[in-house]
């Protein structure tokens, strides 16, 4: 599990190593990495990024879906210069883990996924962006708070699928379509 034998410092290290592997990312999905992955705990996590972010290592940057968390060029020169410090057992999880993190936080990104309760049920809404623009929104509506969840946990994986068929069943598609007749 969590190593209980950390330091804050040794802490800090870990979560600029890790966000210099995913790239920029939001502060929950690097705190879902260091969880997941029994880098650092949660409490241990908040304090560590404070830190962080207090003494100008990690600064927030806005990005079309919110706040992402970046290296700054301090933060940076750390993990080169003391990113071979980390303990053996800690470098293996960041190396087998964050190339699968770093395309999933990717995909959460280019296509994000939300849901709220309404009168009505659960409205999720699934988007695609490309470039920073939206090319696609879809908004539904389910009757249950873990099917909502669900949608929005699936649409990463899924959305280039169900985005072409659309655009095949709407659209033109890759063979010549005959005249329709009036």
């Amino acid at each position: 599990m969590f190593d209980v034998h950390a330091t804050e410092e040794e802490d800090k290290l870990v979560l600029l190593c890790a966000l210099n592997r995913l790239g920029g990312c939001t502060e929950e999905q690097l705190l879902r990495f260091v969880v997941e992955t029994g880098l650092v705990s949660q409490f241990r996590f908040f304090l560590a990024l404070g830190g962080l972010k207090e003494s100008g290592f990690v600064r927030e940057a806005h990005h079309v879906e919110g706040t992402i968390l970046i290296l700054t060029p301090q933060g940076r020169q750390s993990v080169e210069l003391f990113g071979s410090q980390i303990r053996a057992s800690q470098q293996i999880r960041l190396e087998e883990n964050a190339g699968n993190w770093r395309r999933r936080i990717r995909d959460e990104q280019q296509m994000p996924a939300d849901w709220k309760e309404t009168d009505n049920g659960f409205v999720v809404t699934l988007r695609a962006l490309e470039g920073g623009a939206e090319i696609f929104n879809l908004t539904l509506t389910t009757a249950t708070k873990a099917q909502a969840k669900r949608f929005c946990q699936r649409w990463p994986a899924r959305a280039p699928y169900l985005y072409q068929t659309i655009m095949e069943q709407l659209g033109e598609t890759a063979r010549q379509e005959e005249p329709e007749k009036e």
